[in-house]
């Protein structure tokens, strides 16, 4: 078998993807699946009160350590409760990286209050309404009836919304490359 035959690209080789909360927990989970998969990753940081870390500071921790194994991903933050800079991440992160192909917000769960919940769900409309038209959208709820049992599965909930990226982005070839 020759090399060419056997060289299969990455599935989302060419693609942006914007992670928002990506930095810890699920989240790191699945930025790091993403760039495993090809992907280059926005990783949004997102401030909200109560929040006992630095998000900006974790995600620039993050994208040097991914960039360290040879993958691409670049830190951003947004505070949570500004939708009007939630809405703004797309068209940032077009202009630093390239059209953003798909979107994953992950809404935090452990200890968070249902204000935060509601918040996060608005945060992922808002990021959901400025994505380009036809680039699929994911919102990662582990505490949501379904979420919550794929979460006692270790990386089940990382694994699955990576792997429903990859699906929904081939159904689109049109979205799916971001040059």
């Amino acid at each position: 078998m020759s090399l060419a035959a056997s060289y299969a690209p990455a599935p989302l080789a060419g693609c942006v993807v914007l992670v928002v909360d990506g930095t810890t927990g699920i989240g790191r989970a699945i930025t790091a699946r993403l760039c495993a998969a090809g992907a280059a990753v926005a990783v949004v940081g997102a401030g909200h009160p109560g929040r006992g870390d630095d998000a900006a500071t974790n995600a620039a921790f993050l994208c040097k350590e991914l960039a360290g194994i040879g993958h691409v991903a670049l830190p951003y933050q947004v505070d949570a409760e500004d939708t009007e800079a939630v809405a703004g991440l797309p068209g940032q992160i077009s202009a630093d990286i390239g059209p953003v192909s798909a979107s994953i917000v992950v809404v935090p769960r452990c200890g968070a209050s249902d204000r935060l919940v509601e918040t996060f769900h608005a945060v992922s409309s808002a990021v959901a309404l400025a994505l380009p038209a036809g680039a699929p959208h994911i919102e990662v709820d582990p505490g949501a009836p379904a979420a919550a049992h794929a979460a006692r599965c270790d990386d089940q909930p990382a694994r699955s919304a990576v792997e429903r990226l990859v699906a929904a982005l081939s159904r689109t070839p049109d979205r799916r490359r971001s040059a």
